[in-house]
């Protein structure tokens, strides 16, 4: 199993990250955040980090968020594009505008593209994560309904979209993301065509999960816009890590039935020893190709370095 190490915040500049630490503790890839908002200023500072990582043999991805916040677990994300071009976002079934745009979108999906093309031409990486893409639901209204999705449902189903969320309505919305999927999928590749494409859907064990439109781990998995899924832990503090192993695993076996890759990306709210080591042990556990550890930051509060590199030679020699 290979380990990777998220730099998602609580860095002020990349100078604070110590690539030596990393390559010798036992990592061998680095992913990186990149907001819609901020890379259009950091975009050099971010390219230059990620030579520099490189150049210690790490493997780099970048993880795309804000873009139009179909890619946007965290709400507190600002887009720029959703503020400058209203009429792209999603509606909802009480005619509303959400605060997402719609990945059925003519406009939207154009924009993205070219946006991920351009990632892919100013970075020197070995793939793209696309974090929990989703429609809008909350408190029982969901989206999306707007002139697009609307003549889509049409031409699937033969009938018009319902204002009820139905059977129908759940599964289109999983086929518009694996659409969606492979749209983001084309666009990096077409720049380089072994460029992986991962997807992270919301966890498994979340209620949120059923209203994503990326429940179906297997459907994700056997997208051939998906090179690997990476599988969120949500760290509870009333089930132990190895009984939630258990959680995982229907979604885990779907995943490598299809024969994709298997992430895991743990963030807990508070690192120690014992937990990286029960993490360690539910990627092994469930198959993982690799263990994404979230982030950085959180990783050096939490964890001295000769902590850190212990355990992980530990988990090697095992």
């Amino acid at each position: 199993m290979k380990l990777g190490i998220a730099i998602t915040g609580g860095v002020t500049t990349p100078d604070e990250i110590d690539l030596a630490l990393l390559a010798d503790s036992g990592f061998d890839a680095i992913v990186v955040g990149c907001y819609e908002d901020e890379i259009r200023w950091e975009a050099e500072r971010v390219a230059s980090f990620l030579r520099q990582a490189r150049r210690r043999d790490l493997k780099c991805y970048v993880v795309p968020w804000g873009y139009g916040r179909v890619l946007d677990p965290d709400p507190s994300i600002s887009s720029l594009y959703i503020q400058t071009r209203p009429q792209t976002r999603q509606i909802d079934n009480r005619n509303r505008h959400c605060p997402k745009a719609c990945p059925n979108n003519p406009a939207f999906l154009e924009w993205f593209s070219s946006s991920m093309r351009t990632l892919a031409w100013l970075f020197e990486t070995q793939g793209f994560i696309w974090d929990e893409p989703s429609f809008h639901y909350s408190r029982g209204t969901w989206s999306c309904r707007c002139k697009y999705c609307q003549r889509l449902f049409v031409a699937r189903y033969g009938q018009p979209m319902p204002e009820r969320f139905t059977p129908e309505v759940i599964e289109f919305r999983r086929h518009s993301l694996s659409m969606f999927l492979l749209a983001a999928a084309a666009a990096i590749q077409s720049v380089d065509r072994r460029l992986q494409s991962i997807v992270m859907p919301a966890p498994p064990v979340s209620a949120a999960a059923r209203h994503s439109g990326t429940d179906d781990q297997g459907l994700l998995a056997a997208s051939s816009g998906a090179d690997a899924v990476s599988l969120l832990v949500v760290d509870q503090q009333a089930v132990p890590i190895p009984q939630l192993a258990q959680s995982y695993a229907p979604a885990a076996s779907a995943i490598i039935g299809e024969g994709k890759q298997l992430w895991l990306w743990a963030a807990p709210d508070q690192w120690e020893e014992e937990k990286l080591r029960q993490y360690l042990d539910m990627a092994t556990q469930l198959g993982a190709d690799r263990l994404v550890i979230a982030d950085y930051a959180a990783v050096c509060r939490w964890l001295s370095p000769s902590a850190l590199t212990g355990i992980l030679a530990s988990a090697r020699h095992d």
